[in-house]
């Protein structure tokens, strides 16, 4: 029996799976337009069982976003990710653009249809190797392929939003906590910087800046059990 496989460029079998095949971020690197060299981490495949903050930065609208550390300015790196959510049996393949045209929407939904059916139909062995051209190949077992949630298909993260805020419960949707200074001062704002990440990583949140002239904003993302927490303990320690 021929071994069943899928392409992480395509669609990738092991996405139900995070204890199968841990996959990274690839670094992206560009050349601001203050001249700055900037490099950041680009996404195709998020699992929040692995990396629960991201689950926070997708709902920010930052998943693939790229601050430039000299002036601030942001870009954002467009392209489709798969994003899977174990606990909510959520999964999902999203393309980045809202308005794709009807033709491009019925091929993509053609081609995952037909790998996905292919995936939850294998009768074989978990294996993992790298075929002729170099690209990973996956393979997974029976047992994987019927844990495999519906594939959903959606197009624009306004859409992915949409869905996970239906599916999270209360305290597990997005909140956030704004921190402000008006001090010019590098060496305050860099202190200033320090204490928040302090506090967002104890929470295992993540953290968004925005540097400007005359106010330095670091924005704190998590769930909203999370970003209650560190009100509280801010609270109290005031």
């Amino acid at each position: 029996m021929q071994a069943q496989s899928s392409r992480l460029c395509g669609f990738p079998a092991q996405i139900y799976n995070e204890e199968f095949f841990m996959y990274h971020p690839i670094t992206h690197t560009y050349t601001c337009s203050c001249g700055q060299v900037v490099t950041g981490p680009i996404y195709e495949y998020v699992n929040v069982a692995q990396e629960p903050r991201l689950r926070y930065i997708v709902l920010a609208g930052l998943l693939n976003v790229i601050s430039c550390p000299l002036c601030g300015r942001r870009m954002a790196v467009s392209r489709p990710i798969v994003y899977s959510d174990p606990q909510y049996n959520f999964l999902a393949y999203v393309h980045p653009h809202a308005d794709a045209p009807a033709e491009a929407r019925r091929l993509i939904l053609k081609r995952l249809r037909s790998v996905y059916v292919d995936i939850t139909r294998t009768q074989d062995t978990r294996i993992s190797r790298e075929d002729e051209e170099g690209d990973r190949v996956v393979v997974i077992t029976p047992v994987q392929a019927k844990e495999m949630p519906p594939l959903k298909v959606v197009f624009g993260f306004d859409q992915l939003h949409e869905l996970l805020n239906a599916i999270l419960s209360p305290e597990d949707r997005s909140g956030k906590l704004v921190l402000s200074t008006r001090s010019r001062d590098t060496a305050e704002r860099a202190q200033f910087f320090t204490i928040a990440r302090k506090l967002a990583l104890e929470m295992n949140c993540s953290v968004a800046v925005k540097d400007q002239p005359d106010e330095y904003t670091v924005w704190l993302y998590g769930s909203r059990r999370q970003i209650g927490s560190l009100m509280r303990s801010l609270t109290t320690t005031a």
